[in-house]
């Protein structure tokens, strides 16, 4: 065997048991009893964050950290880089907590952040935080609390409540029945929903995108949207009785008036469609 050769296999086995010890820097995992009917608050300031309802009366919470890069900064940053989980099992709360003020890090530049997952009881209030990632969300009967900067939200099976504030990203939801209203709003992103049902006055805002909302052919609501220079508005619905369209207001009764449905778009497109039967 050549000495070159020789000294890297040297080498990889005296680093291999290194990055084995690694490992417990990089992976959380932690479970506990947690009743249905109870409240979760989850923030995650930089990473992808996943919340899934299941039949169990128990809540598991997995972690990932990552870090782009070699060196004593990575390891330390993984170190330091904290997952919070407490509580008792009516109400719970998980929180990614990143080092902060260490010279020489540049928190801003660079791959690093920690990917969350968290199983919980289906019938659950949860207020989701995240920043600067994906936030997926299913299976979920309760109210559902979002603010989110800087990544997608994609929603789906919910039955409950939504209230949605973002920035710099779009909001996706599917096959969802909302029972006491919805409120969105969103800067520098889109909306996409379609919904099994709608309770409820709602409220939905987009500001530098587009706005898309689908309901049942028969949903009874009374309409309420603008529409101005910078932005356009089409309906599936008649918008008869009581109503019309009067310059940049579109206000009506259809399928016989209901709660309250508030629309408003600005610098893109705004379409409420009703799904076939």
């Amino acid at each position: 065997m050549k000495l070159s050769s020789f000294l890297l296999l040297a080498t990889a086995l005296i680093l291999a048991p290194a990055a084995l010890a690694q490992q417990s820097d990089e992976d959380f995992r932690q479970q506990a009893p947690f009743a249905a009917g109870g409240s979760v608050t989850v923030e995650n300031g930089r990473g992808d964050t996943r919340v899934e309802g299941w039949d169990k009366n128990e809540i598991l919470v997995e972690a990932h950290k990552y870090y782009e890069g070699d060196g004593s900064e990575r390891a330390e940053w993984l170190r330091e880089t904290k997952i919070r989980f407490e509580g008792d099992e009516h109400h719970r709360l998980i929180k990614v907590e990143y080092p902060e003020n260490f010279f020489g890090w540049n928190h801003w530049n660079g791959r690093h952040g920690v990917n969350l997952t968290v199983h919980l009881p289906r019938r659950i209030d949860a207020e989701l935080k995240n920043d600067r990632g994906q936030l997926t969300v299913q299976q979920i009967s309760g109210k559902l609390e979002i603010a989110n900067d800087r990544g997608n939200i994609d929603v789906t099976g919910l039955d409950g409540e939504l209230r949605v504030n973002g920035d710099r990203g779009s909001l996706k939801v599917r096959d969802s029945a909302i029972r006491n209203g919805l409120r969105v709003s969103l800067d520098r992103g889109s909306i996409d929903i379609d919904l099994k049902r709608l309770d409820g006055d709602s409220d939905l805002e987009v500001s530098r995108g587009d706005l898309c909302l689908t309901l049942p052919g028969n949903a009874a609501f009374k309409l309420d949207a603008e529409r101005n220079r910078r932005s356009s508005f089409h309906t599936d619905f008649s918008v008869l009785a009581r109503g019309g369209f009067n310059g940049n207001e579109i206000r009506g009764d259809v399928n016989g008036g209901g709660p309250t449905l508030r629309l408003r778009g600005d610098r893109g497109s705004v379409s409420l469609h009703a799904a076939s039967q």
